[in-house]
């Protein structure tokens, strides 16, 4: 039975992978991810693998962590040139985020066909596959906290309080300034998606498959007018099918 750990920027996701399947799913904030971790000292867990985007320091922290309460080394997936049949299109590939990499490779295996990934976390991450596993590269966006915070120093806007669960609301002409801050984001993130699948689809001359997880995608899936395919647990699922692939992985 393997623990598999997603630690992002603002939130830590963590399962439990076993013959395949992904089951036990919690959601923490990353602050406060190893208490959450410490509900799975009663499993009957032998192996634990890891994506992360956190400090070298606060790795270690959590390699000591599961060390001493698992008795087991964590491994963590690093961005290589390649994985698993598929090629990094970083120039310099170990820039690419792990847990992008993780993605693109797991996607990629899971559904072996031209990918689009979208995870829309603290940030938006938008990445390309064809149908060989060639990794095209991708876009990062501002996330919605981000798209927020960017209003700060402007005095009549900074004084409206956003609430992300308010997106799936807005798209229509608003009719208020917090309506229009809303609309305005969801048309940006909404056209951007739908530019990229189309050029994607003109360059291989077939239809991608457009995937969105993170922590709002299926809000914004909801007003997309091409087809998508959400999986909220993409990241785990991935750490999970690569696992099972190889041990391509390095002890933190």
């Amino acid at each position: 039975m393997k623990l598999l750990i997603d630690v992002g920027n603002s939130q830590t996701k963590i399962g439990i992978w076993n013959y395949g399947r992904l089951s036990n799913v919690s959601l923490s904030e990353t602050k406060n991810f190893l208490k959450n971790i410490s509900r799975y000292k009663k499993k009957s867990i032998n192996e634990v693998y890891i994506t992360s985007v956190i400090s070298s320091k606060e790795n270690k922290k959590l390699q000591t962590y599961i060390e001493r309460n698992f008795k087991v080394k964590s491994k963590q997936i690093k961005s290589t040139k390649s994985l698993i049949g598929v090629k990094n299109g970083y120039k310099q590939p170990s820039k690419l985020g792990n847990d992008r990499w993780c993605t693109i490779v797991g996607a990629y295996n899971l559904f072996k066909v031209p990918l689009i990934i979208v995870d829309c976390g603290t940030a938006i991450s938008i990445d390309c596959v064809n149908g060989y596993g060639q990794h095209l590269g991708g876009y990062i966006l501002s996330g919605f906290d981000g798209y927020s915070k960017s209003f700060s120093n402007a005095d009549k806007l900074k004084k409206i309080k956003l609430n992300k669960k308010n997106i799936k609301n807005n798209l229509a002409t608003a009719k208020n300034t917090k309506d229009a801050l809303l609309s305005g984001y969801m048309l940006m993130v909404t056209s951007a998606i739908e530019k990229i699948f189309k050029q994607l689809q003109i360059k291989i001359r077939k239809k991608p498959l457009l995937i969105l997880t993170g922590a709002y995608g299926k809000q914004i899936s909801s007003h997309l007018s091409i087809p998508v395919k959400n999986e909220p647990n993409l990241v785990l699922k991935s750490l999970g099918v690569i696992s099972d692939r190889k041990n391509p992985f390095m002890n933190i």
